[in-house]
């Protein structure tokens, strides 16, 4: 008689374990639930300011996605709302695709981050002060090159998508027309080279290559032709094809061709006024579209990379992409953070009093930040479609939504 109990006591005691860790897992939903409703309470109080038009913010880790949510307009005259899908560009957060490409390209065999740069480029690009030093592959990606942004590059660089822009444009004039466009190639060559229509010495600075941190988005972007002239592709289709794709980032794109329309949201200098749609000839260095629910796949590729189980690059080039790339003496005066392969290292992004790895980025009516923590592994996402350089208060709000995704995450994480 006991031999036939003793199943059914273990059935009993099975039963009692299965239903406390059901209970317990209820438990855990509820309480991750209730601190989700709490944040976006916080934030929710941000955007009833009417400062910043519309955003996203995301929170992940290593395993995906904690917290993310849209709050605010994506287009106010139709009052449509901004959402966790909605897309827009991200500004230089863009960057860090340029850093993957080159050691997928690496891996492919295409190219060496030690090669001078003219092994691959259609044409010459020479520092006038310094003729006989070649710029390489490694200074364009550590912002060493010497390639400096200049009034020339700015001033060309941001193409209208429509005559008949809205007034309140105005307040960014230097935007040219869109009968402006001509290819990448053409665009760097133009400024980059001593015939070139847009070249002037100050395109490049006194410094020797590899003597000093600048960071520079038109040597970014020569990067990514790099890239193109390296592996025979364009650069929008290699980085379509070796990042965006296999992180199903199916929302993101280098043209509006490339994602859905109806979802990208209008550009704002202020609350009050909207921004013609723009381009960028230098779309590499700032003109990726997509959404905090995508861009929440790569931050999250790139928080595995750094523990050593990212999908996109081997163990080994992930360690180079995380190291520190410049010495003691390419750090600019005044700072002790250092600078991956398009990654900032830094201590204090807004306000953070810890070391994050990431981007940040801003271009007209775009503010965006994406970092993770190495010692937490906790990522932070914050797109924004409203200007900073008009409202004063922009800045310290992006700040508390900042610091609020930090203290909400740690404890989701």
């Amino acid at each position: 008689m006991m031999k036939n109990l003793i199943p059914l006591i273990l059935i009993f005691a099975l039963a009692i374990s299965c239903r406390q860790r059901q209970n317990s897992e209820n438990n855990q939903s509820k309480e991750y639930s209730a601190i989700k409703d709490s944040l976006t309470s916080d934030l929710d109080k941000i955007k009833d300011k009417k400062n910043i038009v519309g955003f996203s913010a995301s929170i992940v880790n290593e395993n995906g996605i904690l917290y993310n949510q849209g709050f605010g307009y994506s287009n106010l005259e139709t009052q449509t709302k901004y959402t966790k899908n909605t897309i827009q560009n991200i500004a230089s957060i863009s960057k860090t695709l340029i850093g993957i490409s080159l050691f997928k390209a690496q891996e492919m065999g295409k190219l060496d981050l030690e090669d001078p740069i003219d092994e691959y480029l259609p044409f010459k690009v020479i520092n006038p002060n310094h003729p006989n030093i070649p710029i390489t592959i490694r200074h364009l990606s550590t912002h060493t090159s010497t390639i400096m942004d200049t009034d020339n590059f700015w001033e060309n660089t941001y193409i209208l998508k429509k005559s008949d822009h809205p007034k309140s444009v105005s307040v960014f004039g230097y935007m040219k027309p869109p009968d402006s466009k001509i290819p990448l190639a053409d665009f760097l060559k133009s400024l980059l080279t001593e015939k070139g229509q847009l070249y002037i010495s100050e395109n490049f600075s006194k410094l020797k290559p590899g003597e000093k941190f600048s960071y520079s988005n038109l040597g970014a972007t020569l990067c990514a032709l790099v890239i193109e002239s390296a592996t025979e592709t364009p650069y929008d289709k290699f980085t379509q094809e070796n990042i965006l794709n296999p992180l199903k980032m199916d929302n993101s794109g280098w043209s509006i061709k490339a994602v859905d329309s109806t979802n990208i949201s209008k550009l704002y200098g202020n609350y009050e006024s909207v921004l013609a749609d723009y381009s960028l000839l230098s779309y590499p260095d700032g003109g990726l579209l997509t959404s905090s629910s995508d861009l929440s796949k790569l931050l999250t590729e790139f928080i595995k990379g750094y523990y050593g189980n990212g999908t996109l690059l081997s163990k080994e080039n992930y360690k180079r992409l995380f190291e520190n790339q410049l010495t003691e003496q390419q750090i600019p005066e005044g700072t002790d953070d250092n600078f991956g392969i398009f990654l900032d290292f830094s201590k204090g992004f807004m306000g953070d009093d810890f070391k994050t790895i990431g981007h940040s980025g801003g271009d007209p009516g775009v503010v965006a930040g994406m970092f993770f923590s190495p010692e937490t592994g906790l990522g932070r996402i914050l797109i924004m479609n409203t200007d900073s350089d008009f409202d004063d208060r922009i800045i310290p709000q992006f700040k508390k939504i900042w610091s609020n995704l930090n203290t909400y995450g740690s404890k989701l994480n």
